[in-house]
């Protein structure tokens, strides 16, 4: 560290060391190849210049801060990158100071830096000044081989499946066969070539991403070696409040961030922000092509857990002898598991009609895509289409233990379980006439097997026409009810 004697006593030969200092970093004739002849150099007269116009005879205080903002100002983007190694900062930066304060002792406001510098501690303001420009360089350094770019920010986000991404869209690939993270991911680059003189390491990178007030901070690290790209994606993890209290697609900002990590310090490369729509929990929107079992993710709204289950199970159970609910268990007076099971389903059904649930066409909640409400919303509201009516039936009989499915044609649904564990069949019943107080379990079950057996053929589920969803399929895939209290 200089005290001021010292400073003064090397000015003359600070100077001369200047220019040689300079052509020593030449890519081209010098071997370390640092920075080429195109390198810009640093005018030292427009430096001293720029921090004199910080220093006036009214000046009280040394001000640190705009001291380095102009010494900044004089470092061209060409030196920040030409800088990589600690000895050219060091003579640099003494060259730098002590001309710039030489000039201040022996200019019109010497008298004024004087006296603003009688009070203060002047290695220390020396220490904090060179800490503040050598940081930057040093921080120039580590990222300077290093660019990203956004690879893919989702326009849309469905809160039905917004926590649920990272299975949904597992090694998705795009319309190349790239792999896409959803929904958001980034390229990031080293660009460093090592047939170049400059030396040539792997960084490691890290991604950040969030929404302000509706999720975490997303966090993924990789290393990226010199002359390659990686692709980093992230997981963004919604509060279920901020879901919960959707009732319109809500317009955000998606937040992401790229740093470089250099001695367990984040030094930020990258900085963008992308829209996106946040779509209400009961919106069955538009996912990207090519979804690995869509229809599968009718699973999130059987909800066997949901509020009011215990209630109606209470029910189930008066309806059946001793007032005991069993599953693939025979009661004494039935012939069968089989037929055991059947009058389980039958008091679900009886149950679930006495609530007086309407048909009835919903709004849409002014999103593009389906809206489902689920069965605790169905339940309250007294109040549902078609597919709701299966999503409620189907979650009842999921939380007693029936291996459940759910069977989908063109514009219907309706539901179907196996008599027996492990069965070779299912039976089914058409839930729609939970509506109808006319209807009964026996003619839901008939209307439910003519339609099966019209329309759910192996030609009609090869062609995607209908499909059998088992909902143990569905929770071993992964998919997991949605939490609506």
């Amino acid at each position: 560290m200089l005290s001021r004697s010292r400073l003064l006593s090397i000015m003359l030969a600070a100077w001369a060391a200047f220019t040689f200092s300079f052509t020593a970093c030449s890519g081209e004739d010098g071997a370390d190849g640092v920075a080429g002849k195109d390198a810009e150099e640093v005018n030292v007269d427009s430096l001293a210049k720029a921090i004199r116009t910080k220093v006036t005879k009214d000046t009280k205080k040394v001000d640190v801060d705009s001291l380095a903002d102009a010494i900044r100002s004089e470092v061209t983007k060409t030196l920040w990158d030409s800088l990589y190694a600690e000895p050219y900062v060091d003579t640099i930066y003494n060259i730098l100071f002590d001309n710039t304060y030489a000039d201040k002792w022996m200019d019109s406001v010497r008298e004024a830096l004087v006296d603003s510098l009688k009070d203060a501690d002047y290695d220390s303001l020396y220490k904090v000044l060179y800490d503040s420009i050598y940081n930057d360089i040093y921080m120039q350094h580590a990222i300077r081989t290093l660019d990203a770019a956004v690879l893919l920010s989702k326009d849309d986000i469905y809160g039905a499946f917004a926590n649920q991404y990272s299975l949904m869209y597992k090694d998705f690939k795009g319309s190349k066969g790239e792999l896409l993270p959803v929904p958001v991911g980034i390229t990031a680059r080293n660009t460093c070539d090592k047939k170049s003189n400059v030396p040539c390491r792997w960084k490691k990178v890290t991604l950040k991403a969030w929404i302000d007030g509706a999720t975490d901070t997303s966090v993924t690290t990789e290393f990226v070696n010199p002359d390659t790209s990686i692709t980093l994606g992230a997981s963004l993890k919604f509060d279920n409040d901020y879901l919960l209290n959707l009732t319109a697609p809500q317009q955000e900002q998606i937040q992401i961030r790229a740093y470089a990590l250099e001695n367990d310090r984040e030094i930020l490369f990258f900085s963008e922000s992308r829209p996106t729509r946040v779509h209400p929990m009961q919106i069955n929107g538009g996912e990207y092509k090519g979804v690995e079992n869509r229809h599968w993710w009718y699973g999130v709204w059987v909800t066997p857990n949901m509020d009011s289950i215990s209630t109606i199970l209470d029910e189930v159970a008066k309806k059946l002898p001793d007032g005991t609910l069993k599953v693939y268990q025979q009661y004494g007076d039935d012939e069968s598991i089989a037929a055991s099971s059947s009058r389980v389903v039958e008091a679900v059904f009886d149950v679930l009609k006495k609530r007086n649930i309407k048909y009835i066409e919903n709004d849409g909640a002014g999103s593009v895509g389906q809206k489902i409400n689920y069965p605790i919303e169905v339940l309250r509201s007294k109040q549902a289409v078609c597919n709701e009516f299966s999503l409620l039936f189907a979650s009842v009989l999921e939380a007693i233990g029936f291996q459940t499915a759910l069977i989908i044609i063109p514009d219907h649904m309706f539901v179907g379980w196996y008599p027996e564990r492990d069965g070779k069949y299912l039976d089914v019943v058409e839930t729609t006439l939970l509506n109808s107080k006319e209807s009964t379990f026996q003619l839901a079950n008939e209307a439910a097997i003519e339609t099966f057996t019209q329309e759910v053929t192996a030609e009609a589920q090869q062609s995607g026409d209908a499909e059998v969803i088992l909902i143990d399929d569905v929770r071993n895939f992964g998919i997991m009810p949605n939490d609506i209290p």
